[in-house]
């Protein structure tokens, strides 16, 4: 059997106001991506020089430059804690105009990095010294913990005092995630699973069930104004927003986590997931980092300057907090032992090599090590260049967390479209200049000049994959699998599933530095289309895998595998697909149709070829079809299966009337076009949300076969079809 590694991440894509259009694609004709400048928002929080917050600043008080370019400033607005409390006001104002009302919301994530255990005190204190700060009208938190390169939710968005202390006080005492922190991360994410289903399949004044462990859950019905769930791009005028938005993309995070890869996600790579679901919400958003310290990855400084980038376009600011407290150590000593040891083995060893004959690595890597091993630096540099700041070296962090409310809570929004319409990938300045004297501003540092794709940046290796889609003939260098299944529907929307499969053997292996082990990685690009044309919709992942020296024998037989499923409004829709080595520069492009989708109330998903099944760590995930009681299907990707048998597995949707009939379901085999077996099939009882997931094993020997099971419902039939070669 071959060993797969297998991903997931959960996409939910709506049409929003298309930023990048498309001509119609034709087999001979190049799509050509058209981008046009983005506003940039800046919160600026604004001090004098006792650190009191200034809020009389005048608009020709400011002035923006990028690049040391002068800006012209669009909007300029004060939003104060004051103004955010009158609820009754703004919620009237949203009514009328929810467009206006998107920034004055707030989103809190609180982050539990790895911290040690004596410095779990501290870290729940800072948060406890946060939520004593202030009252939350508008405001929304929610905890996660990162620990053993895992993220892990603890919380989902709430704004209730009671839930999130209760929270704060388990996870403080434990931040591994496991015990009673797990035990709540399978309530949150239970919880947010609900609540997306039921926006899912509610109209937009339809509310979502309760939770149980929170009761501001019932409170939201996740109402969207011109889609069924949140847009993609969520500075579309013709949204508005709640708690159900957030969610939303909370579920779609929470779905991604399950399936990150083996080797597990690093702190900047789970940091960057945050920011990245966290782009689709309005309002002020907050990311509060606290651990002992932030590291960055050795050699891949992009990573950490494609994290501060995101955030920054993605209007995320990070506040951080180092848990160790008041510390006689120098946090720079570690960098600076480590240089020091490099510089004098190359002294020692003279200009003949760089390569250690004993540990096999390059020297320069200890000098690269010594760059990012900084822990405190590194948060502050994450922090101030997010426009947030560093809480370090000090026991007393009641103020500090006032001062991070007070950030929330008062500051100047500003806007501005930038002059420069170049986008060429270089980190755009930007600075603010004050006229009145003795006064500081805190804001963002700057971007890179990415283009936008739907309200969204490309990053550098989904600009390339535009390009591989644009190119004639399209490549086709790269060997991968590639399958797109449909499952559920209502009357709104339609969930498919992609499924990806990349043979390790097609990627370049790179030594990892400092290891006996070696890399591959490599990149997913598909833009989703209309019957237009045009780019209603991306979904995107890079994959690293490590390879140890044990691996390296049955590599050739190892896949990377990954599954999405992503949820359209009803329509016609094409999907472009690029695959490419990051190290080789191989690439390939494919374009696959959509399944059709049934109309008349009862579904049939697509046939799944059933390659194994593995047991479920934790709870079934209630968003994936994929997931049974305590098993996760792995679904096999084409139409060629070795000689045996061969399980297959598809979900019955009954139709939802009032007085339903049972539903039934035929299996027919054709081969050659001949009817060789059919087959009524008892079907299982079904799950909670009325789905009935089927498993069977078919054994019809080597051949090219047809496989056909049509569901019956009173008057209503839904027929699902799959080629099948048994070699």
């Amino acid at each position: 059997m071959r060993a797969r590694i297998t991903f997931a991440a959960f996409a939910i894509l709506s049409i929003p106001t298309v930023v990048a259009q498309t001509k119609p694609a034709s087999s001979d004709q190049v799509a050509t991506i058209r981008t046009r400048s983005e506003e940039v928002l800046l919160d600026v929080v604004v001090r004098d020089k006792h650190h009191k917050l200034v809020t009389n600043l005048r608009p020709n008080e400011i002035e923006i430059y990028e690049d040391g370019v002068r800006q012209e400033v669009k909007v300029f607005q004060l939003v104060e804690g004051a103004a955010q409390l009158e609820t009754e006001r703004s919620q009237a104002q949203a009514q009328a105009n929810p467009a206006k009302q998107l920034r004055e919301l707030n989103f809190v994530t609180i982050v539990f990095g790895p911290i040690a255990p004596l410095n779990r005190e501290f870290s729940r204190e800072a948060v406890t010294d946060f939520l004593k700060s202030d009252s939350f009208p508008n405001t929304y938190l929610t905890v996660y913990t990162l620990a053993n390169n895992r993220l892990s939710l603890a919380q989902p968005y709430t704004d209730n005092k009671d839930a999130l202390r209760a929270v704060i006080d388990r996870v403080s005492k434990g931040v591994s995630g496991s015990g009673p922190a797990a035990e709540s991360t399978q309530i949150a994410s239970s919880a947010i699973a609900s609540t997306l289903a039921n926006s899912a399949a509610a109209s937009t004044s339809a509310q979502s069930t309760p939770g149980q462990q929170d009761p501001m859950l019932g409170q939201f019905s996740g109402a969207i104004v011109t889609s069924p769930l949140w847009a993609r791009n969520a500075a579309a005028e013709d949204a508005s927003t709640n708690l159900g938005a957030a969610l939303e993309t909370q579920a779609m995070l929470e779905t991604a986590l399950r399936f990150d890869p083996s080797e597990g996600l690093n702190t900047v790579d789970a940091l960057r997931a945050l920011v990245f679901n966290q782009a689709r919400l309005p309002g002020r958003k907050v990311v509060l980092y606290l651990s002992d310290g932030l590291a960055f990855p050795v050699g891949r400084r992009e990573i950490v300057d494609n994290l501060i980038s995101l955030a920054n376009r993605s209007g995320v600011t990070f506040y951080a907090v180092d848990t160790r407290g008041l510390s006689i150590e120098d946090a720079a000593v570690p960098g600076l032992v480590a240089q020091s040891m490099a510089g004098e083995e190359s002294r020692q060893r003279g200009p003949v090599t760089t390569q250690n004959p004993v540990h096999g690595y390059q020297e320069m890597d200890d000098v690269e090590l010594g760059a990012v091993s900084n822990r405190q630096q590194n948060m502050q540099e994450l922090a101030e260049s997010t426009g947030g700041f560093a809480v370090l070296n000090t026991n007393q962090v009641a103020e500090p967390m006032q001062r991070v409310m007070e950030d929330i809570r008062t500051h100047y929004e500003l806007s501005y479209v930038p002059r420069s319409t170049t986008y060429d990938g270089h980190f755009r300045k930007i600075e603010i200049k004050l006229s009145r004297p003795n006064l500081t501003a805190q804001t963002r540092k700057g971007y890179y000049a990415l283009p936008m794709l739907n309200g969204e940046p490309l990053q550098p290796f989904e600009a390339q994959a535009l390009n591989e889609i644009n190119a004639r003939p399209l490549p086709s260098g790269l060997q991968f699998d590639t399958e797109l299944m449909k499952f559920w529907s209502n009357q709104n929307l339609v969930q498919y599933m992609i499924g990806l499969e990349i043979p390790v053997s097609e990627l370049r292996t790179v030594p990892l530095r400092k290891s006996d082990k070696s890399v591959v990685r490599a990149s997913f690009v598909a833009l989703v289309r209309d019957a237009q044309g045009d780019v209603v919709g991306k979904i995107s992942r890079e994959f690293q895998r490590q390879i140890s020296p044990q691996d390296a024998a049955t590599a050739a037989m190892d896949h990377i595998s990954y599954v999405e499923p992503l949820a359209l409004p009803r329509g016609t829709y094409a999907i472009e697909i690029a695959v490419s080595d990051e190290f080789s520069g191989k690439s390939s492009v494919r374009r696959i149709a959509f399944p059709r989708e049934s109309r008349t109330g009862l579904d049939l998903s697509s046939l799944a070829i059933v390659r194994k099944a593995e047991p479920i760590v934790g709870p079934a995930n209630p968003l994936d079809p994929f997931d049974l009681d305590n098993t996760h299907i792995v679904p096999e990707l084409g139409d060629k299966v070795p000689s045996g048998p061969v399980v297959l597995y598809f979900v019955l949707y009954p139709a939802k009337l009032e007085n339903p009939a049972p539903p039934q379901a035929m299996l027919e085999i054709l081969r050659d076009g001949s009817l060789i077996n059919r087959q009524a099939l008892k079907l299982p009882e079904a799950r909670a949300d009325g789905s009935v997931p089927v498993v069977l094993r078919v054994s019809p020997g080597p051949g090219s076969y047809a496989i056909v099971v049509t569901a019956r419902q009173g008057n209503l039939v839904a027929q699902s079809y799959r080629a099948l070669e048994i070699q």
